[in-house]
């Protein structure tokens, strides 16, 4: 399927500079076929854009052309996911219901939605228009799932949950299994009933295998926008804010209180009842032990914010070299005193 650059430069809302060539696909330049478009994020990339076989490239507004056409935008990599989506767009399936699907009693099922085979939908369950369920996905009792939605193979929302519209659920994903509470009876653990949910907004994707626990009692709460990648642990009764991102084997425990577009990377880990405030950004394998204002930047363990965080690391890192002149200071003082 081939496009006109100008075609794809008002898509983008981008100028095009140069030939208005017809191109079949996008992709980075390393792997670009001569009939496809490529995008160079900043001048760091242009050696290797410049040596791609791509017809043509998304580039930043204020860059120098190439001698092949261009389109200039203000994101250009905005705009190769955008032109990726005008190239592969997704194809909905037939809508229907599986023969082998387990459907309950008043379970309300909107228009055209696609159940695959071998779902179970418990009692009283609601499924909003258009909405996929895929293979061996199961919802339980009283389950509201928005519109436009889709849950891949293999997804669990347990009993009283919710689930918002436009949103993705990869294969593997728990939602709304107990959160972890216990007291103790002397020696003895005693489970305390987890009899809350979990809500989630709309246009929220959550990753493959990743865990959202059930609030002990009220909500957890994750925001519009919220993006979540796979491995992820969120515990109960935590609230996460709108247009978060959480990246990979990150675990936040619970009734932990996040605000809107934080940024949680790859293994950070934020410790219970810990309030981290919006637009704060977590480094990955960061330890959050206490509160982060709004704005700040974290790193290390504990976490703190990030500039002290690497002047500490750098004093320990010229520790041994200390330790050595220490070590020939103190050996000369005590010559002198046994002379």
């Amino acid at each position: 399927m081939f496009k006109k650059l100008s075609e794809i430069a008002e898509h983008l809302g981008g100028i095009l500079e140069g030939e208005d060539i017809s191109v079949d696909g996008i992709s980075g330049s390393d792997d670009a076929l001569e009939s496809y478009l490529t995008f160079m994020e900043s001048e760091k990339y242009r050696s290797s854009v410049e040596a791609s076989k791509a017809a043509a490239v998304i580039i930043p507004i204020t860059s120098k052309g190439f001698d092949k056409p261009v389109i200039r935008m203000k994101n250009p990599r905005l705009g190769f996911a955008l032109v990726l989506d005008l190239f592969h767009k997704r194809e909905r399936p037939t809508p229907s219901v599986h023969s082998s699907a387990i459907i309950g009693k008043n379970v309300s099922l909107g228009k055209d939605v696609f159940i695959g085979p071998y779902v179970v939908i418990e009692d009283g369950a609601s499924i909003g228009d258009r909405t996929e369920i895929y293979s061996f996905s199961y919802i339980g009792k009283g389950v509201s799932i928005g519109e436009d939605t889709v849950l891949e193979p293999r997804v669990t929302v347990f009993y009283g949950c919710s689930v918002g519209d436009r949103c993705l659920v990869h294969s593997g994903a728990v939602i709304g299994a107990d959160g972890f509470g216990f007291v103790r009876d002397g020696a003895k653990q005693i489970k305390i009933p987890q009899v809350g949910i979990v809500s989630i907004g709309d246009d929220v994707e959550i990753g493959a295998n990743t865990t959202i626990d059930r609030a002990t009692t009220g909500k957890t709460l994750i925001g519009t926008g919220t993006k979540i990648d796979n491995i992820v642990q969120i515990g109960h009764n935590t609230q996460v804010g709108n247009d978060c991102t959480i990246v990979s084997q990150s675990g936040v425990a619970g009734s932990t209180k996040i605000g809107d577009r934080v940024i949680i990377a790859a293994q950070a880990g934020v410790r219970d009842h810990t309030l981290i405030g919006s637009d704060s950004i977590v480094a990955g394998r960061a330890g959050v032990t206490k509160q982060v204002k709004s704005g700040t930047i974290v790193s290390g363990y504990p976490a703190r914010e990030h500039r002290e965080e690497l002047k500490i690391e750098a004093s320990i890192s010229k520790l041994p070299e200390f330790m050595s002149k220490m070590e020939k200071t103190i050996s000369k003082i005590s010559e002198g005193l046994n002379k």
